[in-house]
């Protein structure tokens, strides 16, 4: 069994970015921190067009732990791709994404997700939002929620869901924060949860106009550490930053 779960985690693991990527206007870094047990979080980059013009980020968590949390985050990831062939609109490819989730998973499974496109010649950021946590965005030193629009439903739960769009202008230095719930659902020893408040207050004090995202992700992830102590990582935890340059 112990074998089984560390094959599915190496898996699970394997389907992630093993580097930041490198997109002229932009500062990406992201991570993946497994918790003890298998969960199901996972995200990648991917281009969205042929002319590589819109670079899609996207950051997923299928609800449960266990290998079947896992191989469903893998298949998740993978139908992405698949989706990308079509169209470079992420409500249609998420609704798409939806439909096929659906067939594939039973009625006590469904997958989280948020889809986002950099467009790499206006610098506009469009996003797509599934039931997970909604991005953050730092700009003009105010810190702000990115609602989503339309029904916003974790994929795979109904069939016929139509999802939509935002977008948002970015400017130089404006920074994004995506990421699943592992971070705001982190837990110390006295059953105290780290919250979405404290990650938008710490990003609120932080001077990130003088750091990249790579050193913007790694305080965020000492800070929730540094919270939750030595009490166990009960859940996945995974952060993309994004920085307009």
């Amino acid at each position: 069994m112990k074998i089984e779960i560390k094959a599915a985690r190496d898996v699970q693991m394997s389907i992630m970015p093993q580097s930041d990527p490198q997109i002229d206007g932009f500062d990406i870094s992201g991570i993946c921190i497994p918790a003890n047990e298998i969960g199901g979080d996972f995200y990648d980059y991917v281009w969205l067009n042929g002319e590589k013009t819109k670079f899609g980020i996207f950051v997923g968590d299928v609800c449960g732990k266990a290998m079947k949390a896992a191989m469903i985050a893998v298949m998740s990831s993978g139908m992405i791709y698949s989706k990308v062939d079509d169209t470079d609109s992420t409500k249609d490819i998420m609704t798409r994404l939806n439909r096929s989730v659906h067939l594939k998973t039973d009625d006590m499974m469904f997958t989280s997700l948020c889809l986002a496109s950099l467009d790499t010649q206006t610098g506009e950021f469009t996003y797509t939002i599934a039931g997970i946590n909604e991005p953050l965005l730092k700009s003009n030193g105010s810190v702000m929620s990115l609602e989503g629009v339309g029904r916003c439903l974790p994929l795979g739960i109904v069939d016929d869901n139509v999802y939509e769009e935002k977008k948002v202008p970015l400017q130089a230095d404006d920074v994004l924060v995506l990421f699943t719930d592992g971070i705001p659902d982190a837990r110390n020893n006295s059953k105290e949860f780290y919250g979405e408040k404290t990650l938008n207050d710490l990003l609120d004090r932080m001077e990130t106009s003088t750091l990249s995202a790579k050193e913007i992700k790694e305080r965020i992830v000492a800070d929730v550490k540094n919270f939750y102590g030595n009490a166990p990582q009960h859940d996945d935890m995974t952060i993309i930053v994004v920085k307009s340059v």
